[in-house]
Formats: structure tokens, sequence, C-alpha cells
């Protein structure tokens, strides 16, 4: 092969690869959406880092950031839920339920998180759906 053949195919791959760093950065950066909405059953506060949500609720009544809230985000910084028990209660468990546009309503699909921080809603486009996300707090013992 002639050296400007090898210098050429040598210039080619380099672009290519490039050009694939380049996607895989802008996939990161791509704005994702998730439309939600927090239930609290229980004492306690779920919030994010980024405040777009901070619902308390005391048992009988929730106030604050509860949604429902349409939220931009990147891939690289979801915005994680934080279940935060009140005193002399726990945070218990996560439920979630997921309503279409057109009313109906299905289960959150995959394992649920087991812990207090809870993560769901990737999406690239707003398809209108709406996540009911539910906190179950219980007294302590």
């Amino acid at each position: 092969m002639r050296p400007s053949c090898k210098l050429l195919l040598y210039l080619l791959l380099i672009a290519s690869c490039h050009d694939e760093e380049e996607d895989e950065e802008r996939e990161q950066t791509r704005a994702n959406y998730w439309r939600a909405q927090i239930v609290l059953a229980g004492a306690g506060t779920v919030r994010t880092s980024s405040e777009v949500f901070d619902c308390v609720g005391n048992g009988r009544l929730q106030i604050g950031s509860c949604g429902p809230t349409l939220v931009a985000f990147d891939e690289l910084h979801p915005p994680l839920l934080r279940a935060i028990a009140a005193p002399r209660w726990r945070f218990d468990h996560w439920e979630a339920q997921i309503r279409s546009p057109y009313g109906f309503v299905r289960l959150r699909v995959g394992p649920m998180p087991t812990g207090t921080v809870y993560i769901d809603g990737f999406g690239y486009a707003d398809t209108g759906e709406l996540e009911t996300v539910r906190a179950v707090f219980t007294r302590s013992q």
C-alpha cells in the first residue's frame, strides 16, 4: 500500500473514532424528561438535591413541592428522590404507577428500588406520562 493511502486510511480511522466519542458525549448531555408526582403515606420527606421536589407529610397532610412536575435533566445528573423519615417513623418502601395521557394506569416496569433512594423516568421526549411515586413510611416501634 502506498504511503499516501496509509495516511488517508489512518486519518479516516481517527475521524471515525472521534465521531464516536462526540456521539457518546452528546448522548450523555442530551435532555431527558420525567413527569412525576410525589405522594407520602405516613410522616416524612421526599426531596431531590436540586429541590425540584421537596415534599413533606405528617401522616395526614402533605405540603411543599410534590408535583406533578416535568423535570428536564441530563443523563449524568438524574433527579434522585431521597426519602427521609420523620422522628418516630421509618421509611418502609416505594410504590409507583404510571398514568398515560389517555388515562391508562400501569405499574412501573422493572424492579422497585429497595433503599431510601428512588430513580426512574429516563426518556428522551416528554410523552405526557405521569409517574406517581409513593413513599411509604411506618411508625417506629
